[in-house]
């Protein structure tokens, strides 16, 4: 009797074939068939991340991520893949439906009752699941979500009749590149990890809909960061403290560990990466320019985290955007005495 490789015997062949199939990585993008931009991230990362970001906004968000994920998902399924007609037309639906819950990683949804499994943001699936069942059945409704077990969440649908305008894009369409290969195993994990496929336009819309609101920041932290919008300052210092926290190795010792510590860590996970870099100083100060950044303020407060990690000092960040590049700069928040 042949032995069994008892790791590769956990790795999903389907899943990798239907995620090869639907995604590809371009210059450190992860980019879906439509020409739309996603990020992979790990569950347990999102779910920290998600608690840095309420703690830093100072309010709570859960309605406005539910909102900025039925926005997004209403969005992408402009492409039809939940439109049927004829016999069996709610069967069909409901298993495309599923098929695209589990391609990204999302949990198992349901249409009747209407409710969902999954253990990751709970209003961002509920807003998902809401934009899903509308679309299915041309409705539109005021939804509110009930959590009835650690993975099990119900929704409430009331049939709405106020008009609400139609989803715009939030990132610019980009052109295909390579098949997204990955090592997946059953149930969406990499090395044993929970891991999820998310659309970069949610953070967009979610950064959009902080307006109004203030961050709780310090003034020498807020200093340290380009004058954008409160909704920026929060992801990007949120995405800051979650690398900090990690354990992801991450080398950059020169301008050369710059790049290509970028490239593997953040290019494998739809953040994008430079395509050069130059110092700025003797004490770690880095220039990286990208071609395209989808979510500035994800990939900047990224790198904010990366560079505190390899330099053990606080960072301040400078960016400037042309009509080619976005330039990221990573400094020393404080002037070091050489004497």
């Amino acid at each position: 009797m042949p032995l069994i490789d008892e790791e590769n015997n956990l790795v999903d062949i389907h899943l990798m074939g239907d995620v090869a199939d639907n995604f590809s990585i371009r210059e450190g993008l992860i980019i879906d068939k439509n020409g739309d931009q996603w990020y992979l991230w790990r569950t347990d990362g999102l779910d920290s991340w998600w608690r840095f970001f309420e703690e830093i906004i100072d309010a709570p968000m859960g309605r406005k991520l539910a909102n900025a994920g039925c926005d997004e998902e209403e969005y992408l399924l402009r492409s039809g893949e939940l439109d049927f007609s004829g016999f069996f037309r709610k069967k069909k639906a409901k298993a495309a439906m599923q098929y695209r819950w589990n391609l990204h990683g999302w949990g198992s949804p349901n249409l009747d009752p209407p409710s969902f499994d999954s253990t990751s943001l709970i209003p961002l699936f509920a807003g998902i699941l809401q934009a899903d069942i509308e679309r299915i059945n041309s409705e539109r409704y005021r939804m509110l979500w009930e959590q009835k077990s650690v993975e099990t969440t119900f929704l409430t649908l009331d049939k709405s009749n106020i008009p609400i305008p139609k989803a715009t894009p939030m990132n610019q369409l980009e052109e295909s590149g390579e098949p997204m290969v990955l090592e997946l195993e059953s149930g969406w994990k990499i090395d044993g990890l929970s891991h999820i496929l998310l659309p970069i336009g949610v953070f967009n819309r979610l950064e959009e809909s902080c307006v109004g609101l203030i961050a709780n920041v310090g003034d020498d932290e807020r200093n340290s960061w380009p004058k954008f919008s409160e909704g920026f300052l929060a992801i990007a210092i949120a995405c800051k403290r979650l690398f900090i926290a990690g354990e992801e190795l991450f080398l950059a010792a020169d301008v050369e560990g710059w790049v290509d510590s970028c490239k593997s860590f953040f290019g494998s996970k739809g953040f994008s990466y430079p395509i050069r870099a130059k110092s700025l100083d003797s004490n770690g100060g880095i220039e990286l320019q990208f071609k395209t950044i989808s979510c500035l303020a994800v990939t900047v407060g990224y790198l904010a985290g990366a560079w505190v990690r390899c330099e053990g000092r606080p960072v301040k960040v400078g960016v400037e955007q042309t009509d080619d590049l976005d330039i990221i700069r990573l400094e020393s928040r404080h002037e070091i005495s050489h004497t």
